[in-house]
Formats: C-alpha cells, structure tokens, sequence
C-alpha cells in the first residue's frame, strides 16, 4: 500500500513538472520614456534598432498601442493590477514614501507565482520607496538593481553618487569604470534567463533607459555626432509651438539619446541570443513595450528627442505623450502582423494568462481587455468599439495642465480641469492633433464629454 501511494504521488510530482515546463516563459520589457517613433521600424531615421526592428516584424508591432498614462509611476501600477491608474491612486509619478502600490492588489507577479512560475524582477521599480512595497512583496521571487526612485544617479559604474541617495541602484558590484547600466541589468537577466529550472519563468526587466539622464557609452556619441552631422551639417533644429507656451522639437537628432538607444537595442539583441542559445526563444512570450511617450517637451527641461509626426510628449494627453511602442512576440504560435488595433497597458494582465492557459481574474485585471483572439488572427470586435481613456489631474514640469482624453473610433477628446474649453480631434485624419474640431461638432463633444465624465466618476470612486 505505502509503495502505491509513493508510486502515485511520483507519478503526480512527475505530471506536474512536465505541465509546468509545457508552459511558456513569459519576458517583459519594460523601458522607460521611449518614444513611439524611436524605433527605425517605426520611423526613426536617427537612431538605428536592428534587434528591435526584427523582433517587431517576427511579432506583432502594434502601431496604435497606448501607455495606461503620461507619466511613469502611474502606468506601472496598470501594468502591475490590470486596472487604471486612479483605481490605485497613483496618479502622479511617485516623488516620497506616498503613495505606493497596495499590497492589497494581486499584481500580475502573483498570480504567475501563484501558478507555479520563477518570477524575477529586475530594473526600475517607481512604486513606492518603503521596504515593504518593493517587488519581492509583489510576487517577484528574484530582483535586482531596484532602486527607490524614478531614475539612476548615473549610468556608469558605481551606478550612484553614494550617500544612500534613492537614485542610486543596488546589487550591481564587480563593474569597473565606464561600464553602462543598460548592459549591467541585461547581466542580471542573462543569469536568471539561463538558471535551469523545471519552473517556467516570468521575468520583468525594467530598464532605466532611456529616461534622464542623458548618457551613452563614449563611442556611440561620436558614432551619431558624425551622423548627425552627415544629414544636417551646421543647420539648426526647428521647434514647434507647444501649448502653454512650451515647445517641442522637430526632429530627431541627439548623439547622446541615439547612443542610449543602440545600447538598448543591442541589450535586446543580447536577450534574444541567449534565448536561442538556451532553446527556450520558440516557447517565451515577450512583450516590449514603455511607460509613456518620449521626452521631447522644451519647458523647464530640454526633452532629447521627438515625436513626430505626434504631438507633444511625456507628461501630456496629447498622442506624443501616450502613445507608446509595443511589440508582442511568441515564435511558432504567433503570426508576424502589424495591427492597428488600439491597445493599452492595462491589456498585458489578461492578455498573458489567457496566452499561457492560466484562469483570469477579472476582479483584478478589470479594465484590461484580452489580446489573445487578435494575436491568433481572429477579429475582436469588443477591442475596436471598446473607448480607451486617461487621467492626468496634475501639473507637470513639462508645462502640463490638469486633463484627462478619451478615444472612441478616431474621434479624441481632452477635457480640462480649468475653464479652458474642451478640444476635440478626429486623429484618424489628423493625426499631428492640429485641427481642434470642438466648434464644428458640438454634439460629439457632448458625447464624450458625458462618457469621460462618467468613467472619471466610476474609477475614481474605487480607490
């Protein structure tokens, strides 16, 4: 009897380890300020993304997909929950020890915990500076490099100024001088990528890149000094116009920001090899995508680069603020396609279980929408009729107001908390949100006005 009972309970260890193993690893790439035309495959003529374009064109490159909110603080915390930020009540990038995520929340690395995967977290965290709301109190088993702020002190070895100072980044020893963090972090990622286990992984990487500040490996400045001034010689960059009396740049042309940006790239193309070289590139999931848009608002700070043809950038509701690049791939079981279907942060919750066969939990994740029927081809009406929405009720050193936006079918509102009048955009047609549309068609911002109402009420009631 004892000697059935151990032959079946090996017999059910055994099933379970292979169950286990049968499901994908799941890897997200989480960067920090990138820009939706930062990408050569996406429009950049600049800054060179070889990895990055090839993985967009062995996946799906979403052209229309949208961070949760302007800033970073907040669209982690939709990362994280599934749900939108003001839900959790971070609604600003996190500045002290308030607010920081609840623990209360079952983030997306619990419930990958929960269902028997490694989890690790590793790179910026921004959701609280307190020891007790850091990533190994999120479900993360494994982290590294986490610090307590927004941004590293320096990307250079020692990664920080000392002092105990929250930008400084932890658990990077045995680096020498001139040695990049971009590269560092990849590091601590390769170890936890090739770390043989029967567990599938789900694994984090959140760089710091390419947020202040502004800094690249010596030889790629001069490699796009010469380039930059190959295309434009001595003529000077124009900038437009902005709101509030801001402006934007026109191009793309900073040598720094395009060294940070084939550092990234190159760490991409890093992960991929040894993805390969392990044999388990055919069956992860990766998802690569940012917080915000990218920083190329002249307030206060000179943003290092441009997003063009979309207006404005990190810290607005304009599309140059929230629009984001996003690139899903899964060799062999999902079909390269570009797909202009909208698409927001809070979609990566739901949209992972459901690709690795985990039950969902529209309790947590309850304003992400699946992604899974349009990754395998299908139509998927609900995504295309569904309104897309934002709240960003603070101002910004960018020279951003209090607003909130809604998108249904083309058709954009940005609503103000002052008595400035709505504004209205039909971004299908015009795309750079130049023609303000409010006057000719009051009735649609009736509409939407009364939906974004109504949608800041129900979600801002559920803190």
């Amino acid at each position: 009897m004892k000697t059935t009972f151990f032959l079946i309970l090996t017999s059910l260890s055994i099933a379970s380890s292979v169950l286990a193993s049968e499901k994908p690893n799941v890897l997200i790439l989480f960067i920090d300020d990138l820009g939706v035309t930062d990408l050569g495959i996406n429009g950049s003529t600049f800054y060179e993304t070889p990895h990055l374009d090839t993985l967009a064109k062995n996946g799906v490159n979403f052209k229309n997909a949208y961070s949760a909110h302007p800033v970073c603080s907040p669209t982690r915390a939709s990362l994280m929950t599934g749900k939108v930020p003001q839900r959790v009540g971070i609604t600003q990038w996190i500045k002290g020890s308030d607010p920081s995520l609840p623990l209360s929340e079952i983030t997306i690395g619990e419930a990958f915990k929960e269902a028997g995967y490694r989890t690790g977290y590793i790179g910026k965290w921004h959701l609280g500076k307190e020891d007790d709301v850091q990533p190994e109190h999120h479900g993360f088993d494994f982290t590294a490099a986490v610090n307590r702020a927004g941004q590293p002190s320096t990307f250079f070895y020692p990664f920080k100024k000392g002092g105990g100072k929250p930008t400084d980044v932890p658990d990077l020893e045995g680096y020498k001088e001139k040695d990049y963090l971009t590269d560092a972090l990849t590091d601590k990622s390769l170890e936890f990528i090739a770390t043989k286990s029967e567990q599938p992984f789900f694994l984090c990487l959140s760089h710091y890149a390419v947020h202040t500040p502004i800094q690249a490996p010596e030889a790629l400045v001069k490699k796009y000094q010469a380039k930059r001034d190959n295309l434009y010689g001595d003529e000077k960059v124009d900038f437009q116009k902005a709101k509030y009396g801001t402006k934007t740049l026109s191009r793309q042309e900073n040598p720094i920001y395009a060294g940070m940006m084939e550092n990234l790239d190159s760490n991409v193309g890093r992960i991929i090899a040894e993805l390969k070289k392990t044999q388990q590139l055919e069956n992860t999931i990766i998802i690569f995508t940012s917080d915000n848009g990218g920083l190329a608002h002249h307030g206060k700070y000179m943003g290092p680069t441009s997003n063009q043809p979309y207006r404005s950038g990190k810290g607005w509701t304009y599309e140059g603020g929230i629009r984001v690049p996003t690139i899903i791939s899964w060799p062999t079981k999902i079909k390269p396609a570009s797909s202009k279907t909208p698409i927001i942060t809070m979609d990566f919750y739901p949209t992972l279980l459901e690709l690795c066969d985990l039950p969902l939990k529209p309790e947590q994740h309850l304003d992400g929408e699946s992604l899974k029927k349009l990754l395998h081809g299908e139509e998927d009406k609900t995504l295309n009729q569904r309104f897309l929405a934002w709240s960003y009720p603070h101002k910004h050193s960018l020279g951003h107001k209090p607003s909130h936006a809604i998108l249904v079918e083309n058709w954009k509102l940005i609503m103000f908390d002052s008595e400035e009048p709505s504004e209205l955009y039909n971004i299908s047609e015009d795309i750079r949100e130049k023609y303000n549309l409010a006057t000719e068609y009051p009735e649609k911002v009736k509409q939407l006005t009364g939906a974004l109402s109504n949608w800041l009420r129900e979600t801002n009631s559920k803190k």
